[in-house]
Order: C-alpha cells, then structure tokens, then sequence
C-alpha cells in the first residue's frame, strides 16, 4: 500500500451560495403610504373630522361648519449599501456570489425601512404649516405597559381605541410584535385552547 496515496485527495465544494437566516426585505412597507418624494422635505396635508349642524327654522341662513385642516412635514434619510468584487476574484472562486450579494443588498434596505417605520411610529410627527410645531403621539392614544408583557386586555384595549377614533374598519389593522410578545400571548390559555377558539373572540 501506497503511504503517500493521501497526496492524491481532495475536497468538494458547493457551487451553490447558501444565505443564512435573516429577515429577506421589509415585513412594514406595505402597512404605510409610499410615495415619490422631490426634495430635501416634503408635506402632506390632512383634513379633519367636521361636524353636521341641526337646522332650527325654515329658510335660515346655510351654517358655515370650518373644516380642520392639518400638515405634516417628513424629511428625507438616506440608505445605501454597496460591496465590491473585482473581475480577477471571481476568477478565483468556484462560486459567482453576485447574485447573492444582491439579494443581501436587498434584505438590508428592506430591515433599514423596518427600522425607520418602528422609530417614526411613536416618535414626535413634525405638524404645522412650515413643519416647525412638534406634535407628541397622544398620551390617550398608549397602553400602558405595566408588567404582563402583550395580554388580550391589551389587545382589547387596542381595538376599542381605534374604534372610538372610528378608524375606517375596511382598512388593514397591523399589529407589530416581537417573539418576545408573541411567547406571552402562547403562554395565556385563552389564546391556545380550544375551548376559546372555537368561536373568533376578537373580530376586527
């Protein structure tokens, strides 16, 4: 027997890129608006909610009713990402990983557009004509957190307040939870047996 027939192995390679776990694009986008924006800023007004007025006499003067009007203002951030693979590298390499740096690209965006829809959600909104008044996310509008983590009171809590607000209900509702929530949710019972399920005790 040969001693030095391990001189003569060898080791095998995928041809293929395999991308590890990771969220692949923004999960948000399509819970808000998406627009083309020209400039630094840009403004989007809003009108309010106006109130009909009985009628009293016959032939009387047309109440005029102000309808509210509102503005607010957003600023533009900018994302980029970018990778390099000289011509002579892929030469190199079994594997053309272009593809795949591409799809990465893509995710990352994706996760930045996440990060800023999250960050906006309970952030100050900049209101007014110039976008010069800042405008808190109204106190009434919170649950507070306490310390039970995510419970169905608080999901309760949140479907009463968006109706009392009367937000349209042919509208998508979203609600954005970590694993974390989502664990105390399938801790309670009244979420995962089946004497609760049987009927649908939170319809939206």
């Amino acid at each position: 027997m040969s001693t030095q027939v391990t001189t003569a192995f060898v080791n095998q390679f995928s041809s293929n890129v395999a991308m590890l776990s990771q969220q692949m694009g923004s999960l948000l986008r399509g819970a808000v608006d998406s627009e083309s924006v020209t400039g630094e800023k840009a403004f989007f007004d809003q009108v309010g909610e106006a109130a009909a007025v009985a009628r009293t006499s016959r032939h009387g003067d047309t109440p005029l009713v102000e309808t509210p009007h509102s503005r607010r203002m957003v600023s533009l951030t900018t994302y980029e990402w970018a990778d390099l693979i000289d011509d002579a590298d892929k030469v190199r390499m079994l594997i053309d990983p272009t593809s795949s740096y591409a799809r990465a690209a893509a995710a990352a965006i994706g996760r930045a557009m996440d990060d800023t829809i999250i960050a906006a959600f309970g952030s100050a909104a900049s209101t007014g004509k110039t976008g010069s008044t800042s405008t808190s996310f109204a106190a009434g509008q919170q649950i507070a957190h306490g310390s039970g983590g995510l419970t169905i009171a608080k999901l309760v809590t949140a479907k009463k307040l968006l109706d009392a607000q009367s937000v349209d209900p042919s509208l998508k509702r979203y609600i954005v939870v970590s694993p974390e929530q989502i664990e105390d949710l399938l801790n309670n019972t009244t979420v995962t047996s089946s004497d609760f399920n049987t009927v649908n005790a939170l319809p939206i």
